[in-house]
């Protein structure tokens, strides 16, 4: 299992690689990814079953926004990344201010989509977004789900599935993020907010990055439309105008549901919280039920 038992063993070694103490790194994250932070840096442990070729890829894709002066978190110079160490693929970033005190705004968001979905493709080759897969495959992953819940989610899955085959964005493709929130935003230490977590980082439609910013405002805190509302002055269209948008807001929460169905253990918080979310697909009431950060 991807549990810190077995990702510490692995810190220790990339530490040893950078002269520093294993003993003084703090576990930041250990849930999609593990994440560490020690002296300067941050260490990112990839689950065993990612493959390395798709972390190259990450690395690739930061390397070029770099190159470009996108405001991105950046790779800790001086490693030919990812490294491979104990079966696990694993990036080494410079470590920057987590903003606790000052945290990056959703107008901020706003802005550094903008810019991100202004850029050209990129010139490495990166998968095409195709959600409707990786939502079934984690709903036939999942261990917690009982058969109503499967059954809810396929079904819900079906009607929305013949919605995305027949969308039509009203933008073209660009490189997207997959998961912009202000969690994957960083300042760096000037203030300058920046953009990171690229693991989801695939050529889709840029509808998909703001129906991400509009379901965290829908769900989580900060909560409103009139964060959503600083969102789109920010970045320069508004979404709502746009009659698929509702329709693609309820897929990407499908998603959200589905990914952390397959990733939560039985009789865990995180379990508790899936069945949350499953129940305020049929009983939200006039009001969106609220969502717990996973």
């Amino acid at each position: 299992m991807f549990v810190e038992a077995r990702t510490r063993p692995v810190l220790a070694e990339v530490c040893r690689r950078l002269g520093y103490r294993e003993a003084d790194a703090v576990l930041l994250r250990h849930h999609t990814n593990a994440v560490y932070a020690v002296e300067d840096v941050v260490v990112k442990i990839a689950p065993g079953d990612l493959g390395v070729e798709r972390v190259r890829a990450v690395v690739a894709v930061v390397d070029w926004l770099t190159a470009r002066r996108f405001p991105t978190v950046e790779l800790h110079p001086g490693l030919s990344q990812p490294l491979r160490v104990g079966g696990h693929a694993v990036t080494v970033w410079q470590r920057l201010d987590l903003a606790h005190h000052h945290p990056v705004t959703v107008a901020e968001l706003g802005t550094l989509l903008r810019e991100l979905h202004a850029l050209p493709a990129p010139p490495m080759p990166l998968p095409v977004l195709r959600p409707i897969h990786g939502i079934e495959r984690s709903i036939a992953r999942s261990e917690i789900l009982n058969a109503h819940e499967r059954d809810l989610l396929m079904g819900r899955l079906k009607v929305l599935t013949a919605g995305w085959e027949a969308m039509r964005f009203p933008h073209h493709l660009s490189l997207i993020q997959s998961d912009p929130q202000i969690r994957n935003a960083l300042r760096r230490f000037d203030g300058t907010p920046v953009l990171a977590d690229w693991d989801g980082a695939v050529l889709g439609p840029r509808e998909w990055d703001v129906a991400t910013v509009a379901v965290h405002c829908r769900r989580f805190d900060p909560p409103g439309p009139q964060v959503f509302a600083d969102f789109t002055a920010a970045y320069g269209w508004d979404a709502t105008s746009w009659s698929g948008f509702d329709e693609l807001c309820q897929l990407r929460e499908l998603q959200m549901i589905a990914t952390n169905a397959r990733k939560s253990r039985p009789d865990t918080d995180a379990a508790d919280e899936v069945h949350h979310r499953i129940a305020g697909l049929t009983d939200d009431g006039t009001r969106p039920r609220r969502w717990r950060i996973l």
